[in-house]
């Protein structure tokens, strides 16, 4: 079963992408980060909100913010950071929200 944020149609599947919502995050942050504990407060095996891959996903985005707030990452990796928020996430709120979780 999909998620809410959803993986956008388009005519080449190379170009296909996650569309990560603020309630995706919200969850993850209700977690903090894990997953073990999102899997095992299922009780179907299946979230509404959030699949696996939506997950990793935002562990991923949150790296990159964690990296870029200890002061170790080039221009370079936070222009690709910045580039990948701006493609995975659904809109400003929630950018502000995954940058606010770090």
């Amino acid at each position: 079963m999909p998620s809410k944020g959803c993986r956008q149609k388009t005519a080449n599947p190379s170009e296909r992408r996650y569309v990560i919502t603020k309630e995706q995050l919200e969850r993850f942050y209700a977690f903090k980060g894990d997953m073990d504990k999102w899997v095992l407060s299922q009780r179907d095996g299946r979230d509404d909100v959030l699949n696996g891959s939506d997950w990793t996903l935002i562990d991923k985005l949150v790296q990159r913010l964690k990296l870029e707030k200890s002061g170790f990452a080039t221009m370079e990796y936070r222009g690709e950071t910045e580039r990948l928020l701006n493609k995975s996430l659904e809109n400003a709120e929630a950018k502000k929200f995954a940058q606010g979780m770090i």
